[in-house]
Parts: structure tokens; C-alpha cells; sequence
């Protein structure tokens, strides 16, 4: 005679999430991130800022606020396949004089 067989406990399985490193759309490395800062006064719109730590991509752009990283690298590589990439474009160096400026003109205040 042959025992019962037990029915098996399933084990539940763990939610995947998306990553946050992309392909760069210049070089082609999987060291694209994307962050997200606000924008004072301005509840619908943020600040998307793409970053690639190989070539030193630099990418700031306005999204609507329900937009994920995902969607917004979808963006990016839309503007890259177009040729329109240079638009949303600036270096960091550029990025650090626009901050001093406005840090200079609240001074003025």
C-alpha cells in the first residue's frame, strides 16, 4: 500500500521592479540613471535629470509628474533615434553656473 501524497506549499513569489539603470543611448553602456527633482511652484510638472556615467550624458527635462523612469527613458531615446538629443542637453558645468546664478540673484533681493 502507498502512503497519501502531501500537496506542496507554494512559496510566494517576490515582486520584480524595474531597474534603475538603463541603456545610454550615445555609448550604449548600462549606466544611464534617471532622477527626479521638483519644480518650485509647480505641483503637475518635474524635473527629469539623465546621467550617464560612462560618457557623461547630461539630460534635464520637464515631465508631467505621473511619468516613471521608464517613461522618461523611453523620452530620451526617442530624442536620440530623432537627433533632437542635443536639446535636452547640458553639461554639468552648465548646470552648476545656471544654480550660482540663481543663488546670486535671491542674494540681490
Amino acid at each position: 500500500m502507498a502512503r497519501r501524497r502531501r500537496k506542496k506549499s507554494l512559496k510566494p513569489k517576490k515582486p520584480r521592479h524595474p531597474s534603475r539603470y538603463f541603456q545610454c543611448p550615445r555609448c550604449g553602456s548600462v549606466t544611464l540613471t534617471i532622477d527626479f527633482a521638483k519644480i518650485g511652484g509647480n505641483e503637475d510638472e518635474k524635473m527629469a535629470i539623465a546621467k550617464c556615467g560612462n560618457c557623461h550624458l547630461y539630460c534635464e527635462l520637464k515631465v508631467p509628474r505621473v511619468l516613471d523612469r521608464v517613461d522618461v527613458y523611453n523620452k530620451i531615446v526617442d530624442l536620440s533615434y530623432d537627433n533632437k538629443l542635443s536639446e535636452c542637453e547640458k553639461t554639468e558645468s552648465e548646470t552648476e553656473a545656471e544654480t550660482e546664478e540663481e543663488v546670486d540673484d535671491e542674494g540681490e533681493i
